[in-house]
């Protein structure tokens, strides 16, 4: 199967919208805050839609075991290997550098791990992922697939009480949309939503945004906000495919191909700018727009290129590092 453009570049919109989702220093100003408001109000549901819509796109006949099995080298020992070197970082650095550590840790993070994505909260991803792929494969079915995409609807909305191990609050709320990426790819309706108007989507998707940062019908809001989002960048991401900017294109396939390691590192890199960062008084003044917009745009670009020269220059060069970082 070739290269699907429009995934990657979905791909990589998602990862460069969680960089930029997970900067938030505590001395933000109010504009940067009601920005983050809005990529936080869809950007993880458009990244289990994209993670839906590719799971399935590309699922191959193989056991059930087989697929476990895959899906612990890609996911499960990243996870562990990520989260000793990020636990092992913020211990480090808390015990001997002087650096600020953004969600410290103590020795107890090594055993809290197994259950809980201790190294960062980020980590939640990888546990509803993970048990999205160990429920999916179950329903073999395109009707079955169905049956759980209407059981993860209601889950979704329906209140009830549910625990933070193993991420399942995350799961419970978050797999409806994955289900809606398998639903959309196997129903072929890409294909009816890039006949409504963009200008309609786009505009709905803008007015439900102002809503919800002016604290207007949030809770009835925060209901659509996802799809409109999800709706709205599939529309982008079409169209971007679809265009003549090839030297955009190829970047945006770079960023798609090393995605998984930007968002395993993405907030090593970030933190540790940030701290650097702070020891400069022009960017340390939390009243000056111009040195946090200068210092975000330096610590979300490090956020993003430094993992994918990680990837492209040292993790993906080594048998070792690829298998222990879940890379093909």
């Amino acid at each position: 199967m070739g290269r699907n453009i429009t995934i990657d570049i979905a791909k990589a919109i998602c990862i460069i919208l969680v960089v930029i989702g997970n900067y938030l220093p505590d001395d933000s100003p109010q504009w940067y805050q009601s920005i983050n408001d809005i990529v936080y109000s869809f950007h993880m549901p458009l990244f289990f839609f994209a993670s839906g819509y590719i799971y399935i796109s590309t699922l191959k006949k193989c056991s059930y075991t087989s697929f476990i099995s895959k899906m612990v080298k890609r996911l499960v020992i990243p996870y562990y290997v990520t989260s000793i070197i990020l636990i092992s970082i913020k211990l480090l650095t808390e015990s001997f550098s002087g650096m600020q550590v953004d969600h410290p840790v103590g020795i107890n993070a090594f055993i809290r791990m197994f259950y809980l994505p201790e190294a960062g909260f980020f980590l939640w991803f990888i546990w509803a992922l993970w048990w999205m792929f160990v429920i999916a494969p179950l329903f073999k079915t395109k009707t079955q697939r169905n049956v759980l995409f209407a059981l993860t609807f209601v889950c979704a909305y329906i209140p009830f009480p549910t625990t933070e191990i193993f991420c399942l609050a995350e799961l419970k709320d978050m797999f409806v949309y994955f289900m809606l990426g398998v639903f959309i790819y196997e129903n072929h309706l890409v294909k009816y939503i890039t006949k409504i108007p963009s200008i309609a989507i786009v505009l709905s998707f803008i007015v439900l945004e102002d809503l919800y940062v002016g604290g207007v019908f949030d809770s009835i809001v925060v209901w659509f906000l996802p799809y409109l989002g999800i709706a709205s960048f599939v529309l982008l991401s079409r169209f971007l495919a679809n265009s003549n900017w090839t030297v955009s294109k190829t970047r945006m396939i770079a960023v798609a191909e090393a995605t998984y390691i930007i968002y395993l590192f993405h907030t090593t890199f970030e933190g540790l700018v940030k701290s650097l960062l702070h020891m400069v008084p022009y960017f340390a003044d939390g009243a000056n727009d111009m040195a946090f917009v200068i210092g975000a745009l330096i610590v979300i670009s490090v956020g993003l290129l430094g993992p994918m020269s990680l990837y492209r220059y040292v993790l993906n060069k080594n048998k070792v590092f690829k298998f222990l970082f879940g890379l093909k």
